[in-house]
């Protein structure tokens, strides 16, 4: 029989005092999101029990927990919080490990806030790497937007988010669009479109002090 212990990425302080410092350390900084087990430092004698009784650590990354609470809502009618989607999501980390093998996932913890459903959703899809969004320099002519639907997203791309604001004494105007795709793998075919389109495009998915704006 095997412990392993599951934190989220953003938060993982038992991982880093266990495995990487052998010590109780505290991190500067945390992702909250998956609010039950997302601590800066662990508490001392819980320390010590993993350090007697867990055998491996993983973290797993805010979105897979979002993704797998949806999942487990939809096909299973269960109601999880982050916190009690860790192990559930863990799995996939040990898909090839665990075949043939008696696995049992502690869910635990049913607080989740029915206003917290559209943040889940959208980390989900980021993470599922469906949901993309840009900051482009849009012309100010009629019939601009339909040259980038045309032109730019594919038959079953959908525009999620445009926010744009007209400027009668310039050519351009900024926008923030979001697309979401049916099919990730769509996803480089999107760059180059997007890349033709206006060169000086930025990918917001891959700063992360633009992006925090949006989650």
């Amino acid at each position: 029989t095997k412990i392993i212990g599951v934190e989220p990425a953003g938060a993982s302080s038992m991982y880093e005092s266990v495995v990487v410092n052998n010590k109780i350390v505290t991190l500067e900084n945390i992702d909250k999101f998956v609010d039950g087990a997302s601590v800066a430092r662990v508490g001392d004698i819980t320390f010590e029990i993993a350090k007697s009784f867990v055998h491996d650590y993983v973290q797993v990354d805010e979105g897979a927990v979002c993704s797998t609470i949806l999942d487990m809502y939809s096909k299973q009618a269960i109601i999880a919080e982050p916190a009690g989607a860790l192990s559930v999501a863990a799995l996939e980390d040990y898909r090839e490990l665990i075949k043939g093998k008696t696995v049992v996932c502690i869910v635990s913890g049913g607080n989740n806030d029915i206003n917290r459903m559209k943040e889940i959703e959208e980390r989900s899809l980021l993470y599922e790497e469906m949901k993309h969004y840009f900051i482009l320099n849009f012309p100010q002519r009629p019939g601009a937007l339909r040259e980038f639907v045309n032109d730019v997203l594919g038959p079953q791309d959908d525009i999620t988010k445009f926010e744009y604001l007209k400027k009668s004494s310039q050519n351009t105007g900024t926008v923030i669009i979001g697309i979401q795709l049916k099919d990730h793998t769509d996803l480089q075919q999107l760059k180059e479109n997007v890349n033709q389109f206006d060169s000086s495009n930025i990918y917001i998915n891959e700063n992360k002090m633009l992006y925090s704006l949006l989650i």
